[in-house]
């Protein structure tokens, strides 16, 4: 028998910027989202490296990329953004189940979990914004500086961090039962403000 577990960012109503600790990024994990097409890889790379990153600091062994969990969870990210909807449970035959999801990678796992957020597509969370803007062109009420597209290494250093704090994203994110992770990335260019994130990551162990 197979067990799994699930939990929920609201992750726009959770903030938090911090970066985790000890994280050395690649200069590719630097570039702009593609709202067109994400980088489903370049997003995978960089969860796993923060995921990791806060593994360590709390003396857990790392998590190894594994392309089966990459692909349940691009895909579920992808069907969250299609649908508009924020939930680890879709109406998407063969598809709506984490479990199911899964199997239709043929991943084999005896114990699994899932984390999902959401974002937006500029990086508006966490920092006072004006109330003035001009089509997608923001500015930081503080310095009034434009806000800037995330990045993949942006994007998921904001993910890890919000996870860290739920309780029980952070029981999953830092489990010694799983050992292997994949993550992905959905967008809804038409969300408000200019654009909807929707973040997945998955464990097995």
């Amino acid at each position: 028998m197979r067990w799994i577990s699930i939990s929920i960012a609201a992750g726009l109503l959770l903030s938090g910027w911090a970066a985790v600790a000890g994280a050395g990024v690649p200069a590719r994990l630097g570039q702009p989202i593609s709202v067109d097409r994400p980088d489903q890889a370049l997003f995978n790379e960089a969860v796993l490296l923060y995921s990791n990153s806060a593994r360590r600091a709390h003396g857990r062994p790392p998590l190894r990329a594994d392309i089966g969990l990459a692909r349940a969870a691009s895909g579920h990210a992808a069907n969250m953004a299609r649908l508009r909807t924020h939930s680890h449970e879709l109406p998407v035959r063969g598809q709506g189940k984490l479990g199911d999801r899964l199997h239709r990678q043929s991943t084999e796992f005896r114990m699994a979990a899932e984390n999902i957020a959401m974002d937006k597509v500029y990086r508006l969370l966490g920092r006072p914004i004006s109330v003035r803007s001009e089509g997608c062109r923001f500015t930081y009420d503080d310095t009034h500086e434009p806000v800037p597209i995330h990045t993949y290494a942006s994007l998921a250093e904001a993910a890890v961090a919000r996870w860290l704090k739920s309780p029980k994203h952070r029981a999953s994110l830092l489990s010694a039962s799983y050992r292997r992770l994949g993550a992905g990335i959905g967008v809804d260019p038409k969300g408000s403000a200019c654009g909807d994130l929707y973040l997945v990551q998955d464990f097995a162990d």
